[in-house]
């Protein structure tokens, strides 16, 4: 039970074998239609079983009206003569076409499915064919929908906040790698680009995780007071985004020292490395970046609201301060001298101002 619980593709798999059953043994008690197409049931208990309530109910519907039209597709094919080459190759093709209408959704698929299945197996008998083909399968999306809302309807909140918690610990996990780079591998290239763009992947994955709480809530009785919450899950998730923006702009901008460094040392084979050396961040500016980038990471870490959290932020502001006086006092009234250094300690800021709203 515990498995059920906390696993929904397993929770949602018995309840679609649930509601597929219950379809089947309900079929054959429907007044004015023959039980000899009974199997449609189970069929539109499975198309309509999702795993949140407002996606199973718009699937089901659109699933119907997708049946729908691929029905009418079939009589007026059927209109010009009975099932042939051409007439196979007519459903089909207007099928696929309006297949494309939007609006249909989940139904799009079943618009040329339908249409072969009324022409092809209804044939001559296409109206009682279609009637029951579309009674079984509203049937059977009506039994989905019930199961779904009334054995523990799914509420993914507590999902969303630990794939959220899961990207800020990476995202923290990515900014201290980043300023051990700096502070321990001043002439070593990396690159940053792989790592960041495994980073984003996540970010759009915890997106859809979030999201798709938000719409378990809706028209589910053990969401109602959730509203607050899943609120609070798009301000952090809107956060850590801003954090990963920042982020990547800090990677481009610590990945150019390197370029620096590389033109320093050309510079010195041809004797004209002075200038070079006015862009080159020494040992003291990367040590001072680096505590700047550990501290940020701290914080971007702390539990939302945690009792440490306005230490961190304190210690964050500190370093960005000490930082921002050792840049002032470096440039020597040359700010074109430290250009690459400001423009990461701005980019640090933003991560630590994204942070900001989420201390205590």
């Amino acid at each position: 039970m515990r498995t059920v619980r906390t696993q929904p593709r397993v929770l949602l798999a018995l309840k679609t074998a649930f509601a597929a059953s219950v379809a089947w043994l309900l079929a054959p008690l429907i007044p004015l239609a023959d039980a000899e197409y009974s199997y449609y049931a189970p069929l539109g208990a499975v198309i309509s079983m999702y795993p949140t309530l407002v996606r199973s109910v718009r699937t089901g519907v659109q699933a119907l009206a997708g049946l729908a039209v691929g029905a009418a597709v079939a009589f007026a094919a059927l209109a010009l003569g009975g099932p042939s080459v051409v007439s196979v190759a007519l459903v089909v093709g207007v099928g696929v076409l309006l297949a494309g209408i939007r609006v249909l959704g989940a139904g799009r698929d079943w618009v040329p499915i339908t249409g072969l299945f009324v022409l092809l197996v209804g044939g001559i008998d296409a109206d009682e064919y279609s009637v029951n083909y579309l009674v079984h399968m509203v049937l059977g999306v009506i039994v989905g929908v019930i199961v779904n809302v009334s054995i523990v309807p799914p509420l993914y909140l507590q999902t969303a906040e630990a794939r959220l918690n899961r990207l800020r610990d990476l995202v923290a996990e990515r900014m201290r790698d980043l300023a051990e780079w700096v502070r321990e591998h001043p002439g070593d290239d990396h690159d940053w680009s792989e790592p960041m763009a495994d980073l984003e992947e996540t970010a759009r994955s915890v997106r859809e995780e979030v999201r798709e709480a938000d719409e378990s809530r809706r028209g589910n009785p053990r969401g109602r007071n959730a509203g607050k919450k899943i609120d609070e899950e798009y301000q952090r998730l809107r956060a850590l985004e801003r954090v990963l923006f920042f982020l990547r702009d800090l990677t481009d901008v610590l990945g150019g020292f390197q370029s620096v460094d590389e033109r320093v040392a050309d510079s010195d084979r041809h004797g004209s490395g002075r200038q070079a050396h006015d862009w080159q961040p020494g040992q003291a500016a990367r040590s001072e970046l680096s505590a700047a980038i550990e501290d940020a990471a701290t914080l971007v870490a702390s539990d939302m609201y945690g009792d440490q959290s306005r230490d961190h932020l304190a210690a964050a502001e500190a370093s960005l301060d000490s930082l921002d006086g050792a840049l002032d006092e470096r440039a020597e009234g040359r700010p074109s001298r430290v250009a690459g250094q400001v423009a990461a300690a701005v980019s640090l800021r933003r991560i630590v101002d994204a942070a900001r709203p989420f201390v205590a």
